[in-house]
């Protein structure tokens, strides 16, 4: 068995699950890995039983390779048809995490391992970067970046090894989730003329909120498209023969260049105001959304070695944090479907984690060697 496959059944094999989240098995084991090729790692534990792991050699301006450790809860085990923690079937690597994204720590070690093996010169810096948390609330990149930036001083470019069938992500959309808060006033489900119904308020709202998103549509990037809205939950009221004097909108707005989570909320906010409803718009999740260019070297690099495309992706990345919180460039490339990701049955192919151990091989080469 190629080592790239063999060590990312081993990743697999690691019960990594967010929530509740214990990255600190497999954080050891890849310890343990660059222990053996002379190569120092530096554990960090951000919480109980959570882990990132920095390893950086060589000087001068270079690169960071990113991912993240933790995987999503495997589930309902019995709706599994192979074994959630590695099996190996008809040239696919089945299991929780192969594609998201322990697939893509595979092919950026054994990269690295064979460089190492080839006693490669490293003239510019790489720096590993694996971290926990990222399924959830980001906790580890953020705990890297507000306590660890001078381990990123020297990193120009950045890759998050995340599953993208090898297209190079340039471009992500922000995120502006919002709360919105309506007040009413309570009255006896008898006498709703005494009252006002918070709920028939909401609902006034979520009327102007799906033509907003119509009209969003005539704005697009040109990776990107539109902005979006989605209003996933409304809750208000107390009992059925109450009239609710308190409903809230929960509202997922993702966002693309040239708008802000500011002016997101400022849209909802006219809203309130058209209708004359009283009600308080809260900021739950603020990101702004990324854009690289398509001369920067990191792209062209990327382009040139994997022979593909750049793409946009609507939903959030760590890309963004180390863009912005740290100046890292970063793109998102990697091996496997990212269709797969959090699926039953979740795998990537083989011939992925061979192509990507590849990839990441000349991608080193080119910044580092």
């Amino acid at each position: 068995m190629e080592e790239v496959v063999e060590l990312a059944k081993s990743l697999v094999s690691f019960n990594s699950e967010s929530p509740p989240g214990n990255e600190k098995p497999i954080a050891f084991f890849i310890k343990d890995f660059l222990d053996d090729l002379g190569l120092e790692a530096q554990l960090i534990e951000f919480g109980k039983n959570r882990y990132n792991l920095i390893a950086s050699f060589g000087k001068k301006e270079g690169l960071m390779l990113n991912g993240h450790m933790d995987t999503v809860p495997i589930g309902n085990v019995e709706s599994w048809k192979f074994d959630p923690f590695g099996e190996i079937k008809d040239e696919k690597l089945y299991g929780r995490g192969a594609v998201d994204m322990k697939g893509g720590l595979a092919c950026v070690l054994a990269a690295v391992k064979n460089l190492v093996k080839e006693k490669v010169e490293f003239k510019r810096k790489l720096s590993l970067v694996f971290v926990g948390d990222e399924e959830v609330g980001l906790a580890g990149s953020k705990f890297i970046i507000e306590n660890y930036k001078d381990a990123l001083r020297d990193i120009r470019y950045g890759i998050i090894a995340e599953p993208t069938n090898f297209l190079i992500t340039t471009a992500q959309k922000g995120i502006a989730d919002m709360k919105v808060k309506i007040k009413g006033k309570a009255a006896h489900g008898s006498r709703p003329e005494l009252g006002d119904n918070a709920i028939y308020k909401a609902c006034d709202i979520v009327q102007e909120l799906r033509e907003l998103s119509e009209k969003l549509k005539k704005k697009k990037d040109t990776l990107l498209g539109s902005g979006t809205i989605n209003v996933g939950k409304i809750a208000g009221g107390t009992k059925l023969n109450a009239v609710p004097d308190y409903c809230e909108i929960e509202i997922d707005r993702r966002i693309i260049p040239g708008e802000t989570p500011q002016s997101a909320k400022k849209q909802i906010e006219k809203i309130l105001r058209k209708l004359k409803i009283k009600g308080e718009v809260e900021l739950l999740l603020p990101r702004l959304p990324m854009k690289l260019s398509e001369n920067s070297l990191l792209v062209k690099t990327l382009k040139e070695i994997a022979g593909t495309k750049t793409k946009g992706e609507a939903a959030y990345t760590e890309a963004e944090l180390y863009y912005r919180g740290v100046g890292v460039e970063c793109a998102v490339f990697g091996p496997g479907n990212p269709d797969l990701s959090h699926t039953t049955d979740e795998y990537i192919k083989i011939d992925e984690l061979k192509k990507g151990r590849v990839m990441f091989e000349k991608i080193i080469r080119k910044f580092c060697c």
